[in-house]
């Protein structure tokens, strides 16, 4: 079985996989979560958690490539293990396809770490704001203490 998140950092989302890209499920999985990706400029397909590919697997990676490409969308694999790398030596396409390198990952980490006090912020401004204009305008319901609902509860 094949799982996979995604984290939107910027322009670029990371897709974490995890599990076996293998006949079965896990290639309409592995397609349908980066056919979802739509409205990025690179998709990074992090395969620390992948260990195994299999041909059909393989096909797959090269469909979503192409894929990617027709969306003007930059696509590239980080954190390869080495089953996984051994397997795209042996077929050559680790000459076709981009892995994502340590410069790049860095530049990513460091978005991450610079949008997400700000979205937190904003997100807690959002948040604020929602509450004070839904209480804004309307009667504040009456108190209801401890003790009344105690003596409700008692006279039932």
């Amino acid at each position: 079985m094949l799982n996979a998140t995604s984290q939107k950092l910027g322009d670029s989302t990371v897709l974490r996989c995890q599990g076996r890209i293998v006949l079965g499920d896990a290639y309409a999985i592995l397609r349908n979560a980066v056919l979802r990706q739509t409205h990025t400029r690179t998709l990074i397909l992090d395969l620390a958690q992948v260990d195994r590919i299999d041909a059909g697997g393989l096909g797959v990676l090269l469909g979503l490539r192409e894929w990617a490409y027709s969306h003007a969308t930059r696509f590239q694999l980080m954190n390869v293990i080495n089953q996984v790398e051994h397997v795209l030596a042996l077929t050559k396409l680790d000459r076709v396809l981009e892995f994502c390198s340590v410069e790049d990952m860095l530049h990513l980490l460091h978005f991450a770490a610079a949008i997400a006090p700000r979205s937190v912020d904003q997100a807690n401004q959002r948040m604020m704001k929602d509450c004070k204009s839904s209480v804004e305008g309307q009667d504040a319901p009456p108190a209801v203490g401890r003790n009344s609902l105690l003596a409700t509860r008692l006279d039932s």
